[in-house]
């Protein structure tokens, strides 16, 4: 049986794990160091790697922050592990285990892993949102990332909305620079019927929704899949994004356009992996 190891890069840690088609089989974790030269850091990752190895692994998919090359695996711009600027990490990797490696960014491969194992099981083209400090998104066409230039496909938060950009009002920013409390105080306070906080999480759900209408414009995806520390208040963000989707004014669209919670604990780990599964087929 064909097995497959996904690897997710973040600046606290870093984790390895052992997929088939269908489940992950094995995981181990280690630290990022993000301080670290690069060389360290593969080290560490080298490690965890050969942890969860074995003979029946034929590919390695690797999801990390930043813009990249992803043919190359050239990191363009990263911010939280300073010493990956400039670097390869599927270089790296392919020279270690002589295995075929792909290499995206972790938005992307959020949307991927949704696609392959998650919510977004039963769809060829959907879009991937993740809601925290920011917003992040990732485009699925025929199961397969839409990478675009250096990685940039699928940067919704960065999009001109409302006299800013989407993340300023998409995002847990809204509840910060206009509430001046956190999206957890507010989550809370909602379960506990205060009005504000309520009406905080619709206004950000409204937001959210007439965002997507414009993705719908362009993409007509079959799901939206959403993901992210903020959709944990998905009972309060569920009716007022669906409701934006149901304005949208081509009803043969909005009527199909199916709005899902993400399903996995780290979709980005199996995303990592579904990078190797969508490439190298079954």
């Amino acid at each position: 049986m064909r097995n497959y190891i996904g690897i997710d890069i973040g600046g606290t840690s870093m984790v390895a794990a052992r997929f088939s088609e269908s489940e992950i089989i094995d995981r181990t974790e280690v630290a990022s160091g993000a301080d670290r030269s690069a060389d360290e850091i593969m080290e560490s990752l080298f490690g965890a790697v050969e942890m969860v190895l074995t003979n029946d692994v034929v590919g390695i998919g690797i999801g990390m922050p930043g813009f990249m090359d992803t043919s190359s695996g050239e990191i363009l711009l990263i911010n939280n592990i300073p010493s990956f600027n400039g670097f390869s990490v599927k270089q790296a990797v392919e020279k270690r285990f002589g295995l075929p490696v792909f290499q995206n960014n972790d938005a992307n491969c959020f949307a991927l892993g949704e696609a392959w194992f998650g919510a977004g099981k039963g769809y060829n083209n959907l879009v991937g949102v993740t809601l925290g400090t920011g917003l992040g998104g990732g485009i699925i066409i025929n199961r397969k990332i839409h990478t675009g230039l250096v990685g940039g496909a699928g940067e919704l938060g960065c999009f001109p909305f409302k006299g800013g950009i989407v993340e300023d009002t998409c995002s847990a920013a809204l509840f910060a620079n206009k509430y001046h409390k956190d999206g957890a105080e507010l989550y809370r306070a909602a379960k506990n019927a205060d009005q504000e906080a309520i009406g905080a999480f619709n206004e950000l759900g409204g937001n959210i929704g007439e965002m997507l209408n414009v993705v719908m414009y362009i993409l007509a995806p079959e799901a939206f899949v959403i993901g992210g520390s903020v959709a944990g208040a998905w009972e309060f963000l569920e009716k007022p994004i669906r409701a934006e989707i149901d304005k949208f004014p081509v009803k043969l669209i909005s009527e199909k356009t199916v709005l899902a919670k993400a399903q996995l604990d780290n979709a980005g780990l199996y995303g990592a992996a579904a990078l190797c599964i969508s490439q190298m087929g079954k």
